[in-house]
């Protein structure tokens, strides 16, 4: 390989830019894990109906499983909007569609609709409903039948007694049906003042997940928060239900002001994909509106729900509130019983292990824990709720130093590609793009700059990692280095290319680690360019510093001749082959990228991957354990036993792969910061071993394997 001064391919002014760079960016990063530390209350939460069905059906005391659960770890519990159907099933209202009433004799009801039976007018195409036991819940349907439907649909048909007849679909379904709007009889009504009542009498605080008023008016705000306040209970959360937000589409920054009088935090529903969270129109908005307030929310869709057995489902809990910021456990109940325990017990079991593993995952029971900028304690909330200090943005001139080392990054990865591009040049492009930096961060909120930046980290930072190992190995002078030696050197020579790549990582970490990405709302974009970004740029670099066609040190490399040499190679049975498999490769490297590449995961990885949680603190990327660090060792062996360029090549494009896949980690914010630090130091660990592996094996076949790379060699 051609020896190069070290000077002259990296920059000492670059090179100083960039330790200031990541100075600002441990700063920076340090801020973060605190943030991320302090959030550490998680909030177990079970749907209210569904523990009164479980106890109706299975003929047990409501009252005492609602206290099993408690004592099993259960917090928080859940109220929807009531219905007509299910407030006419607990006998606190009396409703009946009108095609059963037309069909209907004297004493239906127990005679509540008695005064009617005979009227010709009743429409089968309508439902009646009246009062039954509970009068403040008839109160309560009276006012919100006439919010959701208007004087135009729902109209007092009887006065002695009161009766209202309320045109539309009169259908009861007995499974609900996606993909038409809900029936009268099933439709959200509105929260029920004695429900909340309950739930908090019972020792649990209250989430709330109402629906929105269709057709919308500002009432159906207040009518809400009116409730809540009339029951006088602690709510920690609101989780969107439906397809929109309370408020949407007039009055999401009033909903916001009622959510922010009363601390009443946002859950965020994490999205089946782990990507963003699930939609609702007007989130967005209504999450500024609150300031970032919010928590992340993790529920098991319910057709997904009704598939798991209980220890499939188990193992998902304290790993996302560990590995994905998860702050609220919204747990789905099982509904049949499994391998021969009832559901009753299945369940309480189930709720008891979530709680033993989160508690032994370091994290406290109870209302959860928000990320919120860092400085004095808050003192609680009127409602009970701990205080929020207000969103974290992390200091724009802070920022402005940790965009330094993008673009000095930027600038050393030119320089290498083109010769001419040395000195002031250089310092040109940096300086450039340190002002449209400036101007970003300094006038608005800078987001597209700032996902450009974290590109830049994520893509060059990798690539250099591996620049300065390739440098090392223009030293080597002879094939005489013993394969222990040779370990040794694939060591640290590993942990080195770690090290630096890391520092494009903290970068990363710290250019998006405000509340919005750390919850979210905003997201690191080009994740699978990411992935192949690193390869080809260092296919570029390899090929404008080293030949793959001559193995002469002293003629030098010529990228473009180099790149037009292997367009004109002549195709053989043995590339197509060679081809074919690189292709599967990328597919499946680039497809399992994410969480929405569609690429399956096969059953025996699955396995491994609930080995690994299990034994290591953090799940190392199979990037980098599997393929990058064994694929480095070998290019470490190759370097010191004077293997051919092309060869070299191969393998370093495999190492770089592991590096890219340690900077991308920290491109998902949700992640804990120290979490992602670890998962890299035991991908180094568990890499390093597989490498070490990978070396010896080699080795042994090496004389086997000599010969043939000659010839390769001499023919192409």
């Amino acid at each position: 390989m051609n020896k190069t001064n070290w000077k002259d391919r990296y920059n000492p002014i670059l090179v100083a830019c960039i330790i200031v760079a990541f100075c600002a960016a441990l700063y920076l990063m340090q801020i973060r894990v605190g943030i991320e530390k302090r959030s550490d209350t998680v909030e177990q939460t079970l749907d209210y109906q569904a523990i009164c069905m479980m106890a109706q059906r299975e003929g047990y005391s409501s009252d005492k499983l609602l206290q099993q659960f408690k004592d099993a770890g259960v917090t928080t519990l859940i109220v929807y909007d009531a219905t007509l159907e299910r407030l006419d099933r607990e006998k606190r209202i009396s409703a009946m569609p009108g095609d059963v009433l037309q069909k209907s004799a004297a004493g239906v009801h127990h005679g509540d609709f008695d005064a009617i039976l005979a009227l010709p007018s009743l429409d089968p195409d309508a439902v009646y409903v009246t009062r039954g036991q509970d009068e403040e819940a008839w109160t309560e349907v009276k006012e919100d039948l006439f919010l959701r439907y208007g004087e135009e649909r729902v109209k007092v048909i009887s006065q002695a007694p009161e009766i209202l007849e309320v045109k539309g679909d009169s259908r009861l379904l007995l499974e609900p049906d996606y993909r038409a709007k809900t029936p009268m009889m099933q439709a959200p009504l509105g929260l029920s003042v004695k429900e909340l009542r309950e739930v908090q009498q019972k020792g649990f605080y209250v989430a709330v997940r109402p629906q929105n008023y269709l057709p919308y008016t500002r009432k159906g705000v207040d009518s809400l928060f009116a409730r809540i306040d009339k029951a006088n209970v602690q709510v920690t959360t609101y989780i969107p239900c439906g397809t929109d937000v309370t408020g949407f589409p007039k009055d999401i920054a009033y909903m916001g002001q009622k959510l922010t009088e009363r601390n009443i935090r946002l859950g965020l529903l994490e999205h089946v994909t782990q990507l963003q969270f699930a939609k609702f129109a007007g989130l967005d908005d209504l999450l500024r509106a609150v300031d970032n307030n919010a928590v992340r929310v993790l529920n098991i869709d319910a057709q997904e729900n009704s598939k798991l057995m209980m220890p499939d489902a188990l193992r998902r809990w304290a790993l996302a509130d560990e590995e994905r910021n998860i702050r609220v456990n919204y747990v789905r109940l099982f509904l049949k019983p499994q391998n021969g325990v009832d559901i009753i017990d299945l369940n309480l079991d189930y709720m008891r292990q979530i709680t033993r593993q989160v508690k032994g995952r370091g994290y406290k029971i109870g209302v959860a824990g928000v990320f919120q900028k860092p400085g004095e304690a808050v003192a609680a909330s009127a409602n009970g709720n701990p205080g929020f200090a207000g969103s974290y943005d992390p200091d724009r001139k802070a920022l402005l130093l940790v965009a330094l080392g993008a673009w000095a990054a930027l600038a050393l990865y030119v320089g290498m590609i083109i010769p001419t591009f040395k000195g002031t040049k250089q310092y040109i492009l940096v300086v450039a793009g340190m002002l449209v930096t400036a101007y970003s961060l300094f006038v608005g909120r800078g987001l597209t700059i700032r996902q450009a930046l974290a590109f830049l980290s994520a893509v060059l930072y990798p690539v250099l990692s591996i620049s300065v190992i390739m440098t090392l190995w223009e030293n080597i002078k002879t094939d005489d280095r013993p394969l222990l030696g040779v370990i040794f050197t694939a060591l640290w020579q590993l942990a080195l290319a770690i090290a630096l790549s890391l520092i494009g990582a903290t970068l990363n970490g710290s250019i998006m680690g405000d509340l919005r990405f750390m919850l979210e709302a905003d997201i690191y974009r080009g994740v699978k360019l990411t992935f192949i970004m690193p390869v080809l740029l260092t296919l570029l670099l390899f090929l404008r510093q080293y030949s793959i066609f001559n193995q002469d040190p002293a003629k030098p490399a010529d990228l473009f001749n180099q790149l037009v040499q292997i367009c004109k190679t002549r195709l053989t049975l043995g590339h197509f082959v060679m081809l074919g498999v690189l292709l599967f490769v990328a597919y499946i490297f680039v497809g399992r990228s994410g969480h929405t590449g569609g690429v399956p995961v096969p059953a025996i990885e699955i396995k491994l991957r609930l080995f690994l949680e299990q034994v290591m603190y953090a799940r190392p990327r199979e990037k980098e354990f599997l393929i990058g660090h064994p694929a480095f060792f070998l290019a470490v062996l190759a370097a010191y036993r004077m293997a051919p360029n092309w060869c070299k090549l191969a393998l370093v494009l495999g190492a770089v792969i592991g590096q890219g896949s340690l900077v991308q980690t920290f491109c998902h914010m949700r992640t804990p910061a120290m979490m992602s630090y670890i998962r890299a130091a035991d991908g180094y660990l568990l890499g390093s071993a597989l490498g070490i592996i990978a070396v010896i094996a080699v080795s042994i076949l090496m004389p086997y394997v000599k010969p043939w790379l000659r010839r390769f060699t001499l023919n192409e």
